[in-house]
């Protein structure tokens, strides 16, 4: 009965120290069950990172710190040994950097750069490591700019604050005027809004009947609008109309008439033809009219006295002592054929 108790006690203990460790293991970030392969960072400082804090990629934990001592080689320098369990980076390319990182609230932790190659390190060999900027040049790379607008609002202010005290230092009197300016802009403001009001109120009819006839116009271009369409076709179509007409070539005919003329001007300046003679030729001129005035008298002789010229009838009969009308008009016309002929 007593060996079976001990037995149990023995058991126990063993299972409470297999617990210890799994619970170390777990706490050390380290999983028991998974292939993993070590590898060995060298920095120049710590950044106080302790064992078990995490290898991450891309933001992604795949490994833990197992262990942070100092080189032996150089006591300046700390050697970081990491264990990566992630299935997917258990070899790590030849060229991937190790970075020493700090985070205000997560803390240090060191972030693997990768290097995309075939060539990978063996388990045990030393990454090529980098140390970030550590906390305190993180918080001053923020704080210096934020302190600089700070500066900067803070000059504003009093730059602000300066002008309002200058404004109010200055005569009482100016500062009431001022206010007193506003005050009578508003009540004229008002005054005129209440004029606007009235007018309206007054022109009411007049506004209700000038909206009636416009909505009476509407009405009746909405009616008339099938003429409207039909008159705007029928514009369109006379200046299709007139678009097609030659004006090119009856300008042209018209400006050959012209130069026509002008050389029949010329001809007359220059004293060709007859009608130049006549214009330019003042003898000419006078001895025609001499002619007309002669043959005139001689048709009115010939009408009063036909006997001193004609001894028989032309047409037949009697004698006339006087030309009938016939008888007239064909002697005109001979002296006419006569003259031009002449």
């Amino acid at each position: 009965m007593k060996l079976r108790k001990e037995f149990i006690v023995g058991i126990i203990a063993t299972i409470g120290i297999c617990g210890l460790v799994l619970g170390f293991f777990y706490l050390k970030g380290l999983e028991l069950w998974k292939d993993r392969t070590s590898y060995y960072a060298v920095y120049d400082n710590s950044g106080g990172i302790t064992n078990g804090r995490p290898i991450t990629l891309n933001g992604l934990k795949v490994g833990s710190i197992v262990d942070v001592s100092f080189n032996p080689d150089n006591l300046s320098s700390v050697i970081v040994a990491m264990e990566i369990s992630d299935p997917s980076v258990l070899k790590i390319p030849i060229g991937t950097m190790a970075k020493l990182n700090s985070d205000l609230l997560a803390g240090p932790y060191v972030e693997l750069q990768w290097n995309d190659t075939n060539v990978f390190y063996q388990s045990g060999d030393t990454l090529w490591s980098e140390v970030s900027k550590d906390i305190e040049d993180q918080i001053n790379e923020r704080l210096i700019p934020l302190e600089k607008k700070t500066n900067e609002l803070i000059s504003t202010a009093d730059s602000a604050i300066q002008t309002i005290e200058a404004i109010f230092s200055r005569n009482t009197d100016n500062l009431d005027e001022s206010f007193e300016g506003i005050r009578r802009a508003i009540l004229n403001f008002e005054s005129v809004s209440l004029r606007i009001d009235t007018l309206i109120k007054s022109e009411k009819s007049r506004i209700s009947s000038v909206l009636v006839n416009v909505e009476s116009i509407t009405k009746n271009l909405k009616k008339n609008n099938e003429a409207i369409e039909n008159t705007v076709t029928n514009i369109s179509q006379i200046t299709d109309s007139l678009a097609m007409v030659d004006f090119v070539g009856t300008i042209n005919n018209v400006k050959t008439t012209i130069e026509q003329v002008n050389l029949l001007i010329d001809d007359v300046h220059h004293g060709d033809g007859t009608i130049s003679h006549l214009i330019q030729d003042t003898l000419m001129y006078n001895n025609f009219n001499l002619m007309l005035d002669e043959a005139t008298r001689l048709v009115e002789n010939i009408k009063v006295h036909p006997n001193r010229y004609l001894q028989f009838s032309v047409f037949g009969g009697k004698e006339k002592s006087r030309l009938d009308a016939r008888d007239e008009k064909v002697l005109k016309k001979f002296i006419k054929d006569s003259l031009r002929n002449n």
